[in-house]
């Protein structure tokens, strides 16, 4: 049997400071390419590590390990019920409407593993948890002024759903319409995967 090129698991305590670098690295880099997604600075903060710490503990933080090498190629977050997916998704969904779904924030590739599949294969694994959780649909979002990042989930993470047969069929991300936060003016793209079909869930 060939070794999966790249493992997904819990991050562990021990990795919280390579994990903290890594979302830095994303921030400067965007910052470097007139991105104001993430400032610089953010994630050292006592307030973001004391965020970070509290999602390893509860088992909400991952990292893509490259087996062969053992080296982080890869980071993201999983939220459930959390106050900024309420505020993002529930002026389109209703105040109850957007608990059906796992949102998934802080991915971050590293730059040598870019262009290797890993956010499809993070978007797979989620996908699985949302049917085991009895979700329905899982759903990350990215700053409006992202037009790359906003192409690349668009047309580029594909994975499988299951349909009210049995059977499978590959999807994408679907970008929903943007919303533009009153309180600091921030405009976001919202993109949803359903998982699976309403009417499997409730039939």
């Amino acid at each position: 049997m060939t070794r999966q090129e790249f493992l997904i698991r819990n991050t562990g305590p021990e990795e919280l400071e390579e994990y903290i670098n890594i979302l830095e690295r994303a921030a400067e880099w965007m910052e470097s390419h007139n991105l104001d997604q993430w400032i610089p600075g953010t994630f050292r903060r006592p307030d973001s590590r004391a965020h970070i710490s509290n999602a390893i503990a509860s088992k909400t933080s991952f990292v893509v390990e490259h087996t062969s090498t053992e080296t982080i190629a890869a980071i993201f977050a999983l939220n459930y019920e959390d106050p900024f997916d309420d505020m993002l998704w529930s002026p389109l969904l209703g105040p109850d409407g957007w608990k059906d779904a796992i949102y998934v924030h802080r991915l971050v590739v590293e730059k040598p593993f870019q262009g290797r599949g890993i956010v499809p294969q993070v978007l797979a694994f989620v996908g699985k948890m949302v049917v085991q959780q009895g979700k329905v649909y899982l759903r990350l979002d990215c700053r409006a002024n992202n037009p790359g990042l906003r192409k690349f989930y668009e047309e580029k993470c594909r994975g499988k759903i299951l349909l009210e047969d049995g059977t499978e069929k590959v999807m994408g991300l679907e970008e929903r319409d943007t919303y533009r936060n009153p309180a600091t003016g921030i405009e976001y793209a919202r993109f949803e995967r359903l998982v699976v079909p309403v009417n499997a869930v409730n039939p």
